[in-house]
């Protein structure tokens, strides 16, 4: 399958590294490549995976459980292509968003690395706009991140750091929305979104 992800094998031994030296002083994307580790296996690419968690506030789940489908899919149903927004565990010991990031799924594989299998997602992260929830609507915004050579700042991350689904919504600015935007581009169409913490009982709780 065609996965149009030229960089995919340069993200995968910055991952690499991060995994196999936690302790470093310096994080992957401050090092050279060349002193990445080095790999020339094969990957395996799924198009949904499944995230289950705990939410034991929210009466719907069965005894709190809940788990829900996050697709990075080309096509979905024989429609256009699919690839969910999430949460990402980054830091917990914070609460609510502050110790939460907003990421794109653009692709689920796997990969078997000296014995290990590493299940991972490659994904396009966003950063937060400003310091505190926006006044009007209480919800944090978010935009795509950029380097600093402008380019999407894009990694590959540990299926463990997914926490569950995110759900964003554009934030409208005074111009008028081409006709061609809809519920299938929307992601890529704006420069800016709400975190809807009003997507269901459990966002509420955790997107304050």
């Amino acid at each position: 399958m065609e996965i149009n992800q030229p960089r995919l094998i340069e993200h995968v031994r910055r991952f690499l590294y991060d995994q196999l030296y936690p302790d470093s002083n310096l994080p992957s994307c401050d090092i050279s490549l060349n002193a990445c580790p080095t790999f020339l296996g094969k990957v395996s690419v799924f198009l949904s995976a499944v995230a289950t968690y705990y939410a034991p506030s929210d009466p719907c789940g069965i005894g709190g459980m809940h788990r829900e489908h996050i697709r990075a899919t080309p096509s979905w149903r024989r429609g256009p292509a699919r690839y969910d927004c999430v949460f990402v565990n980054s830091h917990p010991e914070l609460e609510g968003m502050r110790g939460l990031d907003v990421v794109r799924v653009l692709l689920l594989f796997s990969f078997t690395f000296k014995g290990i299998t590493y299940p991972c997602a490659l994904v396009r992260w966003f950063s937060i706009i400003g310091e505190e929830r926006d006044e009007d609507t209480g919800m944090w915004m978010v935009q795509p991140a950029v380097t600093e050579d402008g380019l999407p700042e894009v990694s590959v991350i540990h299926l463990d750091c997914v926490f569950r689904a995110a759900h964003l919504l554009p934030i409208y600015g005074e111009t008028q929305i081409p006709n061609n935007v809809s519920h299938h581009n929307s992601l890529d169409a704006f420069v800016g979104f709400y975190v809807n913490k009003y997507a269901d009982h459990h966002a509420f709780e955790i997107a304050y």
